[in-house]
């Protein structure tokens, strides 16, 4: 359990750096560079398997980490061209209601996950926490097209946590050494982000060339570190649990502990329906717990 908790506190400490970097004039495609840059050459360095870091790309795993170290390139692009199109409520409901696409695969994919009657109703209690806790008070017309973004985010980001689970289960989880060779697979994945990053940087500079802030340089340094921290324990602890316990609670803890964070660390106010939705949030957790 403390692998699961550690995990959901990297990720949250993830969202509360995003806030500062607002403070900071963080340019976020830069800062994301760097934080590629760093998480690779951190996961490297505390790997101490006999397999040579070369010899990567023959590793049964290579041609999977490649591809979600893309997806995990695109999905953050997606998600900040979203955020700016659609605006940051729909999107981070999109983003988080996607949990139900891991659950419900993962019932047909490993056979000794199911859903039962509370998991059932947990689950559609977190999907009604996740709306009011990001309800904003400002009334918006939605067009079909603003719509368009969101519904792309929130099936990449199912996908997303779906192939991750998939990995561990089939390649990772069943290695010897498995702490060794998660450290492995996750330098491989963000060294293949941190090339993604440097093509969609590159096309940025050409179209619009900025230039390089050290305050973008320090907080992706940050952010790659968190970025290890939280991949690695919520890679840990995503093989101890079904998918239909662990990405419920998973995604309802950092919802509601980020909306929390929120109010401690920036002072911001949420309404009576944003705290009804962090309530249910809990209710949700409990309920997911007990089934």
């Amino acid at each position: 359990m403390f692998i699961f908790i550690f995990a959901i506190l990297a990720f949250v400490s993830i969202f509360v750096l995003f806030r500062y970097f607002e403070k900071w004039n963080v340019d976020n495609l830069q800062a994301l560079v760097v934080n590629y840059f760093v998480a690779t050459v951190l996961s490297f360095s505390l790997y101490s398997g006999d397999d040579k870091l070369i010899d990567s790309i023959n590793q049964a795993w290579f041609p999977s980490a490649a591809i979600l170290g893309i997806m995990f390139m695109v999905s953050f692009y997606l998600y900040a061209l979203s955020t700016q199109k659609s605006g940051v409520a729909i999107t981070a409901v999109a983003s988080k209601m996607s949990v139900v696409i891991p659950v419900i695969i993962g019932t047909f994919l490993y056979p000794d996950e199911s859903l039962n009657a509370l998991k059932y109703m947990g689950m559609a209690i977190a999907l009604v926490s996740f709306y009011l806790i990001f309800k904003s008070k400002e009334n918006t017309n939605l067009n079909l097209k603003l719509l368009l973004l969101p519904t792309i985010i929130f099936f990449f980001s199912g996908a997303n946590d779906t192939f991750m689970k998939w990995i561990k289960i089939t390649y990772v989880e069943t290695a010897a050494n498995s702490l060794n060779n998660e450290i492995h697979f996750i330098g491989v994945l963000f060294s293949v982000s941190f090339l993604t990053a440097i093509v969609f940087m590159l096309a940025h500079q050409i179209r619009k060339p900025t230039p390089i802030h050290w305050a973008s340089i320090g907080g992706g340094t940050l952010l790659g570190i968190l970025n290890v921290l939280s991949a690695t324990s919520m890679f840990l602890a995503m093989g101890l649990y079904e998918s239909g316990f662990f990405f419920p609670i998973f995604n309802v803890s950092i919802v509601a502990l980020s909306a929390l964070s929120g109010i401690i660390l920036f002072k911001e106010k949420l309404s009576t329906i944003n705290l009804i939705g962090i309530v249910l949030a809990g209710i949700t957790i409990g309920i997911i717990a007990i089934g």
